[in-house]
């Protein structure tokens, strides 16, 4: 079993290598110290929409490829369950905690979290939160320390047209999509500049051109685009570009 069935937010196709960009090179140089065990503790943060569940995912699937055992989780699904589920978590290679955020000013899962840290000894650890660790509003004083103490970086949130045109055409690459510049273009100027969504909106793309088998119109791309921005109206946010 490639990842155990624990509220895990799995995207098999992501890669680090979608990652591309000089924003992302702190980011990536992290990774890669992850892999070679340079670095135990990780701390990722970023604003909404950045890549953050994407990159854990990205993260694990190459653990898992390597013939190591890597588990992703978010918090947002653990809410209602016992804090004793953390300890399932100890044998893994390596343990990705996502949206840590909701737990926080929640005394018992905060307790939790800290024996976490401290009962994995061999094992990494890669937090992930909105925010950086020293400017959550954490009330153990001890688990504050200790997340303060992991490396953290922050993710690029797509300001420079440079990192999203290096994302757009890493993904494109690696799905083997071969794009009309007008359409790339189009997608880098017009199309949700931060990461996150941006990835959605290639990910939107993949069973329409699995399915009509060639190259998609610029009038489909706008169509897509259009509907991404609805969906983002209905719930409440807006596009970020």
């Amino acid at each position: 079993m490639r990842q155990m069935n624990l509220a895990i937010d799995v995207r098999s196709d992501a890669r680090i290598s979608d990652f591309a960009g000089p924003g992302w090179a702190g980011v990536i140089d992290a990774m890669r110290q992850l892999h070679a065990g340079l670095l135990t503790r990780c701390f990722i943060h970023g604003v909404a929409d950045t890549g953050k569940t994407h990159l854990l995912s990205a993260l694990c699937e190459s653990y898992l490829d390597m013939g190591r055992t890597a588990i992703q989780v978010s918090f947002l699904e653990l809410l209602n369950a016992s804090t004793e589920v953390l300890q399932a978590l100890e044998s893994f290679d390596l343990v990705a905690l996502d949206d840590l955020d909701v737990i926080i000013g929640q005394p018992h899962w905060e307790e939790a979290i800290y024996h976490l840290i401290n009962r994995i000894d061999q094992g990494q650890l890669v937090f992930v939160a909105r925010s950086p660790a020293t400017h959550l509003p954490i009330g153990l004083p001890d688990l504050q320390s200790r997340l303060a103490q992991a490396a953290s970086f922050g993710l690029p949130i797509g300001e420079d047209v440079e990192d999203r045109r290096a994302l757009l055409g890493a993904v494109l690459k690696r799905n083997g999509w071969h794009f009309d510049p007008t359409i790339t273009e189009h997608l880098i100027e017009h199309g949700s500049h931060r990461p996150g969504l941006m990835l959605k909106t290639l990910a939107r793309f993949k069973p329409l051109y699995e399915a009509q088998k060639r190259k998609p119109s610029l009038a489909l791309i706008r169509q897509t685009l259009a509907m991404i921005d609805q969906d983002l109206i209905d719930h409440g946010l807006a596009q970020n570009k």
